[in-house]
């Protein structure tokens, strides 16, 4: 199964991430990431995940899908915003005719449980448009620069990038 996520001719993604380690400090006191990359469908696929302590952020940067969430199912297009906690079972699926690339960010904190319930009693959507797509594509950059550099401030910077992801 690795081979399929490979980056070889018979992979199904084409990805660059990084699997990021925070330092104690930010596990216990910050929004802190865990991991953050990009990945270009070669193929039809389907990605399950549940019951894991993080809170996921995607953004379609290309194409289009579907993401099942909460047992409900939400058509995913091109800049649209997906934002859930990933304890739950969630899965998302690229349109075989429109194979799609998706920028992404898993990330936790101590306080994240309670600020994505009040983003849920305040009407909070798991999909969502942004306002301007251009931000939500900056800041992934953004997080990804920091997370690959050796920069003494990178934990600070990284909770400073991930509650601006939080007020989209």
């Amino acid at each position: 199964m690795e081979e399929l996520f490979s980056n070889n001719t018979q992979s199904i993604v084409t990805s660059n991430r990084v699997l990021y380690t925070p330092s104690s400090f930010a596990r216990t006191s910050l929004l802190h990431l865990q991991e953050i990359g990009e990945l270009e469908a070669r193929k039809a696929h389907t990605s399950s995940r549940s019951s894991l302590s993080s809170y996921l952020f995607f953004t379609v940067v290309f194409g289009s899908g579907t993401l099942i969430y909460n047992e409900k199912s939400y058509s995913l297009e091109e800049s649209d915003c997906v934002f859930i906690d990933c304890h739950n079972p969630y899965s998302h699926t690229t349109d075989e005719n429109n194979l799609w690339t998706l920028r992404w960010c898993h990330f936790y904190g101590p306080t994240l449980p309670s600020v994505y319930n009040k983003y849920c009693e305040r009407g909070g959507r798991p999909v969502f448009k942004p306002g301007d797509p251009e931000i939500t594509n900056s800041l992934w950059s953004s997080l990804m620069q920091t997370a690959s550099s050796d920069d003494y401030m990178r934990d600070m910077k990284i909770n400073q990038y991930l509650s601006a992801v939080l007020t989209l």
